[in-house]
């Protein structure tokens, strides 16, 4: 995931520093790290059928940052969860809102 520079915007797709002002994005790199562990770990858990530990790192990943990966995974497991409203509702919220 390239994260963009909070000082002049540029897309860095590697770090710690900017690629055009230096700044330093090792935090943000971190974050993006922590969150990409946790939606793993959402998905093993939804492999195991672990349906609540899942919706947990998914709800602690988007804490970190929300964006349409997350979305998706939690219509898959209200979907796994046979929970049809709200995997509509949820798709309707990646389709809509992304």
């Amino acid at each position: 995931m390239p994260v963009p520079c909070p000082c002049c915007k540029a897309s860095n797709e590697v770090g710690p520093a900017c690629r055009r002002c230096k700044a330093d994005l090792g935090l943000l790199f971190d974050l993006e790290t922590e969150r990409a562990a946790l939606l793993d770990e959402a998905r093993r858990f939804a492999v195991a059928s672990r349906i609540l530990e899942s919706h947990s790192a998914l709800d602690r990943a988007s804490q970190l940052r929300t964006g349409a990966d997350v979305k998706q995974l939690r219509a898959v497991l209200f979907l796994l969860a046979r929970d049809f409203s709200s995997a509509l509702q949820a798709y309707d919220d990646v389709v809509l809102r992304s």
